[in-house]
């Protein structure tokens, strides 16, 4: 008897503090949250040393009288929430009542607050979490909140700072964070005195995005949507093919106005971008979604960083088809357009002249045939392919497209091919510099996209197998590919279920050759398994043709084929990069070679 207490209320404010300040950074967005529920239309941020000598939030929100001063630094007193029917449709930034009774407890804290209309505000302070003194004050209207000496009576949290360029950097964070979800909020911030962001109000998420990291970012980006699926509205950008980091630091994800951190929306997002990303990269993304409350669960995690949904899969799909949708009709232009323009140093060489291949417009028909017509042939092939039939059984080269006569040999009009060095690549020269061609990676664009075409249309011809081989698989990868049989015989595979977890495959796709046939079900099931359930249609043609791509047998291009190759690959609706997201193609400017040999601007070619 007599082992269970109750906490005293210092004690139990210092617990709840655990959970919500973690760094400075986490005061920042307490703080913040409270300012937008305040209908504040400008937030200024300081912070000083990292956030750990003092972070200060002014606005100009609606404010709060003596009594609800006081009774916001009591625990769980919160003006969003009546009933617990309400916590199922959660519409403000906050709602729990513990950030400022929470930042009070572990810091030297002051609260300076008064109502529009107001004679005068009111001034509290606080000393780990003990009240020293209640007065009225001169001030704005709005409310201005300081924390000072963060952790100065918990020394054991306070030793887990991290240095005070990293706090600062997870301050900087949080504010570009809420700065996008509410972009019509100007929102400044001083970091020791000096400015590091301002962000006046504006009319539209490009100029928020523009004004907190730059143009030259914003020119990375590619509009997505406005898109609407299953009562989920997305709108935001995405970067360009190519365009990526390691991390996910810019990454920034707003639902219902609240940035987010989701495992599920990044998953979505990476696959969206698998086909136009180096691997290891991850996409830049500012993305505001925006779906019924009930559909989203933000108190999911102590600090409301994460969030759970209802409906994980129409979120995860939604996602993908917009931004997979806006990847996928890009057409990167890192080199200038393979245009019918005389090329330089190459008087000798036949140029038939063809319309421009216009930059930026993905519906664009090849420049062979403007009116977008598929060359004639005797193959089939689905609609808008553009290309000929099938590879033969076994064979690792896509059947070249017809072209005339008169252009076999040739390379594209303004360009010169001077020939191959190393292990497969290619040199060329065009009107703009020198390019050099990775044999593989263009090979690789030019089967996966034929792949593609053949998986959508369900016609990807399979080579049999002398003897069927049966392959256990892991449960989960077992499943994903029960799963997916359909799918995977219009790739070209002939499985079935034997029984337990065991596969038999009669057949695999002829582009993979027979040779590794259990290696190659091991690789699509894990590129399976690794995109989710998201994938539907379109996305999951896309994970199988990469999949087979990767363990295709490919062999050296000819030289004699070099011309053949390129066309070819300019053919594609992605060129410029390789199913795993690797360049196919790399120029060096006649301007940057100028520079290298110190010609300067004056030289005249």
């Amino acid at each position: 008897m007599g082992n269970i207490r109750i906490l005293p209320d210092d004690l139990a404010n210092q617990v709840a503090a655990g959970e919500v300040v973690e760094r400075p950074a986490s005061i920042v967005k307490e703080l913040a949250e409270n300012s937008l529920d305040a209908g504040a239309t400008r937030i200024v941020i300081d912070f000083a040393k990292g956030g750990s000598r003092l972070v200060a939030i002014r606005d100009d929100g609606c404010g709060m009288d003596k009594q609800d001063a006081l009774l916001s630094l009591e625990r769980h007193a919160t003006s969003k929430l009546r009933t617990a029917s309400d916590l199922a449709r959660v519409s403000t930034m906050g709602f729990r009542g513990e950030a400022l009774p929470s930042i009070a407890s572990v810091s030297r804290f002051r609260m300076v607050t008064r109502e529009h209309g107001a004679q005068a505000g009111t001034e509290i302070l606080v000393s780990g979490g003990r009240i020293e003194d209640v007065r009225d004050a001169g001030a704005p209207p709005g409310t201005l909140v300081e924390a000072r000496d963060l952790f100065f009576n918990v020394p054991a949290r306070r030793k887990f700072l991290r240095g005070e360029e990293t706090e600062a950097a997870q301050i900087l964070q949080v504010v570009h964070g809420f700065a996008l979800s509410a972009p019509k909020v100007g929102v400044e911030c001083r970091r020791d005195g000096r400015e590091v962001v301002r962000a006046p109000a504006a009319a539209s998420l490009d100029v928020r995005v523009r004004d907190l990291f730059g143009p030259g970012f914003l020119a990375r980006m590619v509009a997505v949507g406005p898109a609407e699926s299953g009562g989920i509205r997305l709108e935001g950008y995405v970067s360009k093919p190519g365009e990526g980091r390691r991390d996910r630091i810019q990454q920034f994800v707003i639902i219902n106005g609240r940035p987010v951190t989701s495992p599920e929306i990044s998953a979505s997002l990476r696959e969206a971008c698998a086909g136009s990303l180096p691997p290891g990269l991850q996409p830049l993304c500012v993305l505001a979604l925006v779906m019924p409350p009930d559909l989203v669960d933000c108190n999911a995690h102590p600090a409301k960083r994460q969030v759970r949904f209802a409906r994980p899969e129409d979120i995860r799909r939604a996602v993908f088809d917009a931004v997979h949708a806006t990847v996928g009709e890009r057409r990167p232009r890192t080199f200038a357009p393979f245009a019918a323009t005389e090329p330089p140093h190459t008087p000798d060489l036949p140029v038939r002249p063809e319309p421009a291949r216009p930059v930026e417009t993905p519906e664009a028909a090849p420049a062979d045939h403007p009116t977008g017509e598929t060359p004639p042939t005797g193959d089939t092939v689905p609609p808008g392919a553009g290309r000929t039939g099938a590879p033969p059984p076994g064979s690792a080269v896509p059947p070249e497209r017809a072209v005339p006569p008169d252009r076999a040999a040739e390379p594209p009009p303004g360009y010169r091919i001077l020939g191959s060095f190393g292990k497969g690549y290619f040199a060329m020269e065009g009107p703009e510099g020198l390019v050099i061609l990775d044999v593989r990676a263009a090979r690789e664009r030019i089967a996966f996209e034929e792949l593609l075409r053949q998986i959508a249309g369900g016609t990807a011809p399979c080579q049999r197998l002398l003897l069927p081989e049966v392959v256990e698989l892991p449960a989960r990868e077992h499943a994903w590919i029960v799963e997916n049989l359909d799918s995977l015989k219009c790739a070209g595979f002939l499985i079935e279920n034997f029984g337990g977890l065991s596969i038999k495959i009669d057949g695999v796709p002829a582009l993979a050759g027979t040779g590794g046939s259990a290696g190659l079900l091991h690789e699509v099931a894990a590129s399976l398994r690794a995109a989710g359930r998201l994938l539907h249609g379109h996305g999951l043609h896309e994970v199988l043709a990469r999949a087979v791509t990767r363990c295709s047998r490919m062999l050296d291009f000819p030289e004699d084929g070099a011309a053949r190759l390129v066309d070819e690959l300019l053919r594609c609706d992605l060129p410029y990069a390789s199913p795993a997201g690797n360049p196919t193609m790399i120029q060096f400017s006649f301007a940057e070679l100028d520079r290298k040999f110190g010609r300067g601007g004056t030289f005249q070619r």
